[in-house]
């Protein structure tokens, strides 16, 4: 499948363009914390909105600034009541993505505040085997347990830009490999090679 994922970083119309282009699916920026407070995306409403008219498939992903557990949980409530808000009792097909990549979350003792978050949210969403982690190559061994990672089965989307493979499914092949983002065009949009959940 190919994924592309997108925020109000883009122009008002992006969904309907990227499935002219062929795209088999979209993940949305729900939001992010900002200021130290949990911020939905200017654009999530009109692209969820858009996906749902158009009949795409879509996930959602977040920007974690969380520096302790506790930030962590209010982060996943927020999450859990914007999604209700917008979607109900339906969930993603795609997805809940914790978004990895900003200074706070770059630290010795993310794991097990990241882990238990995530199983808050399994716990909340019975069946639902889709809730996973978005960052850098590095990232996943600077900072993550792979073990656990595959103990709990938590899905994988890795960025790595400019390689022929994805070198973490490669290397670590035993951990739930969802996405590969490789590549940004023009720095204006990213594009993922997505090989898809587990039934």
């Amino acid at each position: 499948m190919k994924v592309y994922d997108i925020s109000d970083c883009q122009e008002s119309g992006r969904v309907a363009a990227l499935k002219e282009k062929g795209a088999d699916g979209i993940i949305l920026k729900l939001g992010e914390t900002l200021g130290g407070v949990p911020t939905l995306d200017d654009r999530f409403t009109e692209f969820v909105n858009d996906c749902k008219a158009l009949d795409i498939p879509y996930g959602i992903y977040y920007v974690s600034h969380a520096g302790d557990e506790d930030k962590f949980q209010e982060e996943a409530k927020w999450i859990n009541d914007r999604l209700y808000e917008f979607l109900g009792e339906s969930l993603p097909p795609l997805g809940i993505w914790w978004d990895m990549e900003v200074p706070a979350v770059c630290r010795e003792d993310v794991w097990p505040q990241l882990r238990d978050a995530i199983g808050t949210m399994q716990s909340w969403y019975e069946g639902y085997n889709r809730i996973g982690i978005y960052a850098q190559y590095s990232y996943f061994y600077d900072y993550l347990d792979f073990y656990e990672l595959n103990y709990y089965d938590i899905p994988i989307w890795v960025a790595q830009y400019g390689y022929h493979e994805n070198s973490l499914k490669a290397e670590v092949p035993q951990l739930y490999h969802v996405g590969w983002q490789f590549t940004t065009h023009d720095e204006t949009q990213d594009e993922s090679e997505w090989y898809g959940f587990k039934d």
